[in-house]
């Protein structure tokens, strides 16, 4: 039966931490959908339509533990149930700070540094302030339907924890890589590591239980499936449900957004500077067949005066390639690495090769991999097959148990002759097919499917520096960088594509980028490719990759013509990207919606059309595949703006709207920028 925490009964503090005794009674739903409990508090007892007697759950009042600790200036920690071992979420355990708890009769106060937290004793719940006294965040205790039964509790367990948190009006973006919506009020999303099969099915690669709102960030430690009803159920509350008994819940107080993502990527780690080759053109495609084919690429962006620093080369580069990555490299195709590598290298570019951590047994690395103990496994010893892709033949695939230090340490072995062949960065792709419940080494099975990414990604990134994911979750930010997955090559597929980056930037903040022109599933559009490269080149990485070819001339010499004028812009612009790159290891996302940058600015919260690449630059994406001029309204934030590519004038707050020719994209500079730009090639 659900249990819902009604009452703060004793406490006490030790070390810095408090300790709280919460009484617990059972719980069902009434009728009309609020909480009902023994514990009459709240209830409307004078209302004239008011049963006599309200029937009241059987079972006795019970007790939970509750710890509440200051981790960091304005950070405060929540935790309840049983202890879990080292996640990989935090980089390390926080030791909590010195805090001072006054007893005011009703609750309690306790106060650190940047923060007080006051607890309500009867009906138990808490309100978060941050500096100045400014709120911060409070549970939904008080969202309460006529009778006074409360809709969103602000604690109680069914099969695990469900917080209910007050919206406030306030709008709530993040949860990972959400590409349905930047406000997220309305929506119930189950965040779990999908592979979404493109921005258009609800699912997400990269969830991740962290988000914005009002005066804080929340952030669940916690490998499990979390299901957050975002205001759809209860218009007025957050309500999150863990799958798992433990709680352990970090908000994070202060007014800024920024600045709550600098304290939140202080506990759970900070993207690296990138090499300043990653910051130029990357170019691959599904597939490239040879390495003969791969260097008429080569040869052709010269040709055509197209920068470029990477060709990426999907799984042709593998004898068995099918949902496989066994290291065996296929001569047939591409000769020797080295000499692949060297002949790419002369001609200006680094090598990009695809991964993921699957097995087929048609290779003989399966075997290998199963004998040493490198696989996960059921009880009886068998592989577990991938599950939620399905594979080309039928035949299962094996996992690589990379939560066990051996088989880590197996698979980095496996990249090593590729990267002393010169090999520059993998694609980490895929690592969504985990199934449920399935044991990995050293993680609990509730929390194995959705951390099988960051096993994945610390590893690769370990020995390559440098990775390009599709997978990820909470803590992704460590491992740059990371990609939107499979858009669909529509409008509505680059739309749904930046409005995942933007929910990214909110909640793992750092490197991010997508597909330019869409993966696949559409249609074979010059103009979208055009407009989706302006997009790209402003991005935070910029890569062209496709089912089909993405190569700039296969479009059209107008279209070659904006392709080369943008990747040369992106060039100019590597004083400034070097300047962000700075700014992602300190915990600042390189793409920002504006909400982030103008967090007073009700408009500005509103926007998912648009962003600001660091902050003072301005890039309005013109979503269209028409090869026309194209009526484009956007929002330009309080300031002034210069348009660096027409030199137009603009003061704000404003909406402006103007006809975008193909050959433009809006971008605008902030007044009294560093923006100086490399001499042209």
């Amino acid at each position: 039966m659900t249990s819902l925490v009604t009452a703060l009964t004793s406490w006490r503090l030790d070390g810095g931490r408090l300790h709280l005794t919460l009484q617990e009674r059972s719980a069902q739903r009434s009728h009309t959908g609020g909480w009902l409990t023994a514990d009459a508090a709240g209830l409307e007892a004078s209302l004239p339509n008011l049963p006599a007697a309200l029937p009241a759950p059987a079972g006795p009042a019970g007790e939970r533990q509750l710890v509440v600790s200051v981790v960091g200036d304005g950070v405060v920690r929540l935790r309840s149930g049983p202890d879990l071992p080292p996640l990989g979420i935090l980089v390390a355990e926080p030791e909590p700070r010195p805090v001072e708890v006054l007893d005011v009769g009703d609750g309690l106060v306790l106060q650190g540094p940047g923060v007080a937290l006051r607890v309500r004793a009867r009906p138990f719940g808490f309100t978060l302030l941050g500096d100045a006294g400014h709120l911060a965040v409070r549970t939904a205790e008080h969202v309460r339907q006529t009778d006074g039964l409360p809709l969103a509790p602000a604690l109680r367990h069914d099969t695990g924890p469900v917080l209910g948190i007050a919206l406030d009006g306030a709008p709530v973006h993040g949860f990972g890589e959400q590409f349905a919506a930047f406000d997220l009020r309305g929506r119930a999303l189950t965040l779990r590591v999908a592979d979404a099969m493109g921005t258009a099915t609800g699912l997400a690669y990269k969830p991740a239980p962290v988000w914005q709102s009002g005066g804080h960030l929340g952030f669940l430690n916690t490998g499990a499936v979390v299901h957050a009803d975002v205001g759809q159920s209860v218009p007025d509350a957050l309500v999150l449900g863990i799958a798992d008994a433990t709680l352990d819940l970090f908000l994070v107080a202060h007014p800024d957004p920024a600045e709550r993502l600098r304290r939140y990527t202080a506990l759970t780690g900070r993207a690296p500077e990138p090499p300043d080759w990653s910051l130029g053109f990357w170019l691959g495609r599904c597939r490239y067949h040879s390495a003969e084919e791969m260097l008429a690429v080569a040869d052709r962006l010269r040709a055509e005066d197209v920068p470029a620093d990477v060709l990426h080369c999907d799984p042709d580069w593998l004898r068995v390639d099918r949902l496989n990555c066994d290291f065996d490299w296929n001569t047939d195709r591409f000769g020797d690495p080295a000499e692949f590598v060297a002949a790419l290298a002369e001609r200006g570019l680094r090598l990009s090769l695809w991964e993921l951590p699957y097995l087929d047994p048609a290779s003989p690395r399966h075997a290998e991999a199963l004998a040493a103990g490198h696989l996960v496994v059921d009880a009886d010893g068998e592989p577990v097959p991938v599950q939620g892709t399905p594979t080309p033949d039928g035949r299962p695939r094996a996992l690589v148990d990379l939560g066990s230090p051996d088989a880590r340490a197996w698979w980095q072995k496996l990249h090593a002759p590729l990267l002393d062949a010169g090999v520059a960065v993998f694609k980490t792709d895929f690592g969504e097919g985990l199934p449920d419940g399935a044991a990995l080494t050293g993680v609990p099975p509730a929390h194995a499917h959705n951390l099988y990414p960051l096993r994945y990604h610390s590893a690769v990134a370990a020995v390559s520096g440098l990775i390009w994911a599709r997978a990820g979750w909470a803590g992704s930010q460590r491992y740059p960088t990371g990609w939107a997955g499979d858009a669909a090559a529509t409008v509505d597929g680059m739309r749904a594509t930046l409005r995942g980056g933007l929910n990214a930037a909110m909640s793992i903040p750092g490197w991010w980028s997508h597909d330019i022109g869409g993966f696949s599933a559409g249609t074979e559009s010059g103009p979208l490719y055009a407009r989706w490269l302006q997009f790209g080149a402003l991005s935070p990485m910029m890569r062209a990759h496709g089912l089909h070819p993405r190569e700039p001339w296969a479009f059209g010499p107008e279209v070659l013509a904006i392709a080369r004028r943008f990747v040369k812009l992106r060039y100019r612009l590597r004083p400034y990207l070097r300047r962000l790159a700075r700014d992602a290891a300190a915990g600042l996302p390189v793409l920002r919606p504006l909400a982030l940058a103008f967090p007073d600015d009700p408009d500005a919260a509103r926007v998912d059309d648009a962003f600001l690449l660091g902050p003072d630059l301005l890039v309005v994406p013109v979503f269209s595949d028409s090869p026309d001029p194209v009526r484009r309204s956007w929002y330009v934030p309080a300031g002034e703006w210069t348009d660096l590519l027409t030199a137009q004038r603009y003061t704000g707050p404003a909406r402006v709207t103007e006809q975008v020719p193909l050959d433009r994209i809006p971008l605008l500079v902030r007044a009294g920028a560093d923006l100086r730009l490399e001499e042209p090639t």
